[in-house]
Protein backbone atom coordinates (compact mmCIF):
# COMPACT_ATOMS: atom_id res chain seq x y z
CA UNK A 1 0.00 0.00 0.00
CA UNK A 2 1.37 3.45 -0.62
CA UNK A 3 0.12 6.58 0.69
CA UNK A 4 -1.11 9.28 -1.37
CA UNK A 5 -3.34 12.01 -1.41
CA UNK A 6 -6.31 12.06 -3.87
CA UNK A 7 -7.77 15.62 -5.34
CA UNK A 8 -11.45 16.13 -6.31
CA UNK A 9 -12.12 13.74 -9.43
CA UNK A 10 -14.37 11.30 -11.05
CA UNK A 11 -12.06 8.42 -11.74
CA UNK A 12 -13.24 5.87 -14.48
CA UNK A 13 -11.33 2.63 -13.65
CA UNK A 14 -10.72 1.28 -17.67
CA UNK A 15 -8.80 -1.45 -17.15
CA UNK A 16 -6.79 -3.99 -14.27
CA UNK A 17 -8.33 -3.28 -10.34
CA UNK A 18 -7.09 -1.08 -7.54
CA UNK A 19 -7.35 -1.46 -3.69
CA UNK A 20 -7.90 2.25 -1.54
CA UNK A 21 -8.13 2.19 1.57
CA UNK A 22 -9.41 5.40 3.69
CA UNK A 23 -9.46 5.48 6.96
CA UNK A 24 -9.88 1.36 7.45
CA UNK A 25 -12.79 1.57 4.83
CA UNK A 26 -11.63 -0.25 2.24
CA UNK A 27 -12.81 0.18 -2.03
CA UNK A 28 -11.59 -2.63 -4.23
CA UNK A 29 -12.19 -1.20 -7.40
CA UNK A 30 -12.07 -2.93 -11.28
CA UNK A 31 -12.89 -2.03 -14.95
CA UNK A 32 -16.43 -0.55 -15.13
CA UNK A 33 -16.19 1.53 -11.81
CA UNK A 34 -16.21 4.66 -11.07
CA UNK A 35 -15.16 6.47 -7.91
CA UNK A 36 -16.02 10.29 -7.18
CA UNK A 37 -13.68 12.29 -4.87
CA UNK A 38 -15.20 15.28 -3.26
CA UNK A 39 -12.36 16.60 -1.33
CA UNK A 40 -8.18 16.36 -1.18
CA UNK A 41 -7.87 13.69 1.26
CA UNK A 42 -5.47 11.19 2.06
CA UNK A 43 -5.66 7.63 1.34
CA UNK A 44 -3.37 4.18 0.91
CA UNK A 45 -3.91 2.79 -2.54
CA UNK A 46 -2.17 -0.38 -4.28
CA UNK A 47 -2.94 -1.40 -7.36
CA UNK A 48 -4.08 -5.18 -7.47
CA UNK A 49 -4.55 -6.25 -11.00
CA UNK A 50 -2.09 -5.18 -14.06
CA UNK A 51 0.45 -6.93 -16.37
CA UNK A 52 2.89 -5.98 -18.96
CA UNK A 53 0.04 -6.90 -21.80
CA UNK A 54 -2.77 -5.17 -19.53
CA UNK A 55 -1.50 -2.64 -17.43
CA UNK A 56 -3.86 -0.53 -15.05
CA UNK A 57 -5.63 2.14 -16.73
CA UNK A 58 -7.89 4.73 -15.35
CA UNK A 59 -9.74 8.27 -16.76
CA UNK A 60 -9.39 10.68 -14.70
CA UNK A 61 -11.67 14.41 -14.85
CA UNK A 62 -10.44 16.79 -12.45
CA UNK A 63 -13.33 18.21 -10.47
CA UNK A 64 -14.39 21.70 -11.26
CA UNK A 65 -16.63 23.29 -8.31
CA UNK A 66 -17.21 26.53 -10.27
CA UNK A 67 -19.54 24.33 -12.41
CA UNK A 68 -21.30 22.27 -9.47
CA UNK A 69 -21.87 25.64 -8.07
CA UNK A 70 -23.59 26.53 -11.06
CA UNK A 71 -25.04 23.78 -11.89
CA UNK A 72 -26.84 23.77 -8.33
CA UNK A 73 -27.83 27.59 -8.84
CA UNK A 74 -29.37 26.70 -12.23
CA UNK A 75 -31.12 23.83 -10.57
CA UNK A 76 -34.23 23.41 -7.92
CA UNK A 77 -33.70 20.29 -7.06
CA UNK A 78 -30.48 18.10 -7.61
CA UNK A 79 -32.43 14.56 -7.36
CA UNK A 80 -30.57 12.34 -5.40
CA UNK A 81 -29.74 11.32 -1.41
CA UNK A 82 -27.58 12.84 1.06
CA UNK A 83 -27.17 9.96 3.47
CA UNK A 84 -24.33 7.56 4.13
CA UNK A 85 -21.94 9.57 1.95
CA UNK A 86 -18.54 9.50 1.22
CA UNK A 87 -15.98 11.96 -0.01
CA UNK A 88 -14.90 8.82 -1.83
CA UNK A 89 -17.01 6.71 -3.02
CA UNK A 90 -17.37 4.10 -5.67
CA UNK A 91 -19.92 2.76 -7.90
CA UNK A 92 -20.48 0.86 -11.05
CA UNK A 93 -20.31 3.08 -14.17
CA UNK A 94 -24.17 4.45 -15.05
CA UNK A 95 -24.82 4.74 -18.81
CA UNK A 96 -25.73 8.22 -18.75
CA UNK A 97 -22.41 9.49 -16.87
CA UNK A 98 -20.45 6.67 -19.34
CA UNK A 99 -21.79 8.70 -22.42
CA UNK A 100 -21.43 11.61 -21.33
CA UNK A 101 -17.60 10.90 -20.30
CA UNK A 102 -17.84 9.60 -24.16
CA UNK A 103 -19.20 12.77 -25.18
CA UNK A 104 -16.17 14.84 -23.77
CA UNK A 105 -13.81 12.83 -25.33
CA UNK A 106 -14.82 12.97 -28.94
CA UNK A 107 -15.17 16.79 -28.33
CA UNK A 108 -11.55 16.91 -27.04
CA UNK A 109 -10.26 15.21 -29.98
CA UNK A 110 -11.02 17.64 -32.11
CA UNK A 111 -9.81 21.53 -31.40
CA UNK A 112 -12.86 23.16 -33.14
CA UNK A 113 -15.26 21.20 -30.94
CA UNK A 114 -12.95 21.74 -27.98
CA UNK A 115 -12.84 25.55 -28.20
CA UNK A 116 -16.96 25.59 -28.89
CA UNK A 117 -18.40 22.82 -27.06
CA UNK A 118 -16.10 21.52 -23.92
CA UNK A 119 -17.41 23.38 -21.68
CA UNK A 120 -20.94 22.19 -22.51
CA UNK A 121 -19.33 18.48 -22.76
CA UNK A 122 -17.49 19.39 -19.32
CA UNK A 123 -21.49 20.70 -17.27
CA UNK A 124 -22.82 17.47 -18.64
CA UNK A 125 -19.76 15.32 -16.68
CA UNK A 126 -20.70 17.00 -13.85
CA UNK A 127 -23.98 17.23 -14.03
CA UNK A 128 -24.08 13.54 -14.19
CA UNK A 129 -21.49 13.49 -11.33
CA UNK A 130 -24.29 15.26 -9.09
CA UNK A 131 -26.86 13.33 -10.17
CA UNK A 132 -24.80 9.86 -10.07
CA UNK A 133 -26.13 6.97 -7.05
CA UNK A 134 -22.86 8.23 -5.86
CA UNK A 135 -22.66 11.53 -5.77
CA UNK A 136 -23.94 12.53 -2.47
CA UNK A 137 -21.15 14.50 -0.90
CA UNK A 138 -21.11 16.80 -4.20
CA UNK A 139 -24.93 17.03 -3.17
CA UNK A 140 -23.89 17.74 -0.19
CA UNK A 141 -21.58 20.55 -0.79
CA UNK A 142 -24.17 22.33 -2.99
CA UNK A 143 -24.79 24.90 -0.14
CA UNK A 144 -21.41 27.24 0.83
CA UNK A 145 -22.83 26.55 4.74
CA UNK A 146 -23.01 22.77 4.94
CA UNK A 147 -20.09 20.94 6.68
CA UNK A 148 -19.02 19.50 3.38
CA UNK A 149 -18.43 22.69 2.07
CA UNK A 150 -16.77 24.50 5.12
CA UNK A 151 -14.65 21.17 5.66
CA UNK A 152 -13.13 21.79 1.76
CA UNK A 153 -12.51 25.46 2.37
CA UNK A 154 -10.74 24.46 5.84
CA UNK A 155 -8.48 22.35 3.24
CA UNK A 156 -7.98 24.55 0.79
CA UNK A 157 -6.78 26.64 3.92
CA UNK A 158 -4.24 24.20 5.41
CA UNK A 159 -3.15 23.69 1.33
CA UNK A 160 -2.13 27.15 1.04
CA UNK A 161 -0.94 27.86 4.51
CA UNK A 162 1.08 24.85 5.52
CA UNK A 163 4.42 25.76 4.92
CA UNK A 164 3.63 28.75 8.21
CA UNK A 165 2.74 27.81 11.28
CA UNK A 166 -1.22 26.40 10.93
CA UNK A 167 -3.11 26.16 14.59
CA UNK A 168 -6.61 24.24 14.57
CA UNK A 169 -8.32 27.23 15.87
CA UNK A 170 -7.34 29.08 12.91
CA UNK A 171 -8.71 26.48 10.56
CA UNK A 172 -11.64 25.92 12.26
CA UNK A 173 -12.29 29.82 12.30
CA UNK A 174 -11.55 29.69 8.66
CA UNK A 175 -13.93 27.16 8.15
CA UNK A 176 -16.96 28.80 10.84
CA UNK A 177 -17.52 26.09 13.63
CA UNK A 178 -15.93 25.43 16.59
CA UNK A 179 -12.69 23.63 17.19
CA UNK A 180 -14.87 20.92 18.84
CA UNK A 181 -17.27 20.54 15.75
CA UNK A 182 -14.62 21.17 13.30
CA UNK A 183 -12.22 18.08 14.35
CA UNK A 184 -15.49 16.20 14.40
CA UNK A 185 -16.62 16.77 10.60
CA UNK A 186 -13.02 16.90 9.27
CA UNK A 187 -12.23 13.36 10.39
CA UNK A 188 -15.61 12.45 9.29
CA UNK A 189 -15.01 13.70 5.87
CA UNK A 190 -11.18 13.35 5.38
CA UNK A 191 -10.93 10.03 7.33
CA UNK A 192 -8.39 11.99 9.47
CA UNK A 193 -7.92 14.52 12.05
CA UNK A 194 -6.78 17.90 10.92
CA UNK A 195 -3.06 17.70 12.65
CA UNK A 196 -2.45 14.63 10.84
CA UNK A 197 -3.88 16.27 7.58
CA UNK A 198 -1.49 18.76 7.94
CA UNK A 199 1.29 16.24 8.89
CA UNK A 200 0.57 14.26 5.55
CA UNK A 201 0.54 17.28 3.34
CA UNK A 202 3.92 18.40 4.76
CA UNK A 203 5.51 15.60 4.26
CA UNK A 204 3.93 14.53 0.44
CA UNK A 205 5.33 18.20 -0.69
CA UNK A 206 8.72 17.49 1.10
CA UNK A 207 8.75 13.75 -0.67
CA UNK A 208 8.60 15.68 -3.89
CA UNK A 209 11.28 18.11 -3.10
CA UNK A 210 13.77 15.42 -2.20
CA UNK A 211 12.87 12.79 -4.74
CA UNK A 212 12.30 15.58 -7.99
CA UNK A 213 13.91 18.68 -6.90
CA UNK A 214 17.08 16.65 -4.68
CA UNK A 215 17.17 19.06 -2.31
CA UNK A 216 18.96 18.48 0.62
CA UNK A 217 16.77 16.55 3.90
CA UNK A 218 17.13 20.41 5.98
CA UNK A 219 16.02 22.20 3.23
CA UNK A 220 12.88 20.19 2.77
CA UNK A 221 11.96 19.77 6.75
CA UNK A 222 12.50 23.46 6.71
CA UNK A 223 11.16 24.66 3.44
CA UNK A 224 7.56 22.63 4.61
CA UNK A 225 6.98 24.03 7.91
CA UNK A 226 9.51 21.97 10.10
CA UNK A 227 10.78 23.36 12.98
CA UNK A 228 13.29 20.66 13.82
CA UNK A 229 15.02 17.96 11.31
CA UNK A 230 14.98 15.50 13.77
CA UNK A 231 11.51 15.30 13.94
CA UNK A 232 10.96 15.82 9.95
CA UNK A 233 12.75 12.69 9.35
CA UNK A 234 11.63 10.31 11.80
CA UNK A 235 7.95 11.66 10.61
CA UNK A 236 9.23 10.60 7.13
CA UNK A 237 10.58 7.30 7.79
CA UNK A 238 7.63 6.52 9.85
CA UNK A 239 5.41 7.36 6.84
CA UNK A 240 7.67 6.05 4.30
CA UNK A 241 9.48 3.62 5.28
CA UNK A 242 12.75 5.10 4.96
CA UNK A 243 14.69 7.95 5.95
CA UNK A 244 14.38 11.03 3.80
CA UNK A 245 18.37 11.14 3.01
CA UNK A 246 17.69 7.22 1.65
CA UNK A 247 14.67 8.67 -0.01
CA UNK A 248 17.09 11.61 -1.65
CA UNK A 249 19.98 9.21 -2.53
CA UNK A 250 17.77 6.09 -4.15
CA UNK A 251 15.71 8.76 -6.30
CA UNK A 252 15.72 8.50 -10.58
Amino acid sequence: MRDTMYEPALCLILQGAKQTIIDGRKLSLTAGDTVLISHHVPVQAQITKASEHEPYTALIVRLDMSVIRSLVAEIAQITGGTDDIHSVASEKAELALLEAIDRLLVVLADSLEAQLLGQAAMREVHLRMLRASHGGMLRAMSSPQTPANRIARAIAFIRENYKNSCQVGDVAAEAGMSATVFHKRFREITGTTPNRYLKRIRLQEAHSLLSVDRASVTHAALEVGYKSVNQFSRDYSKNFGMPPKVARATAN
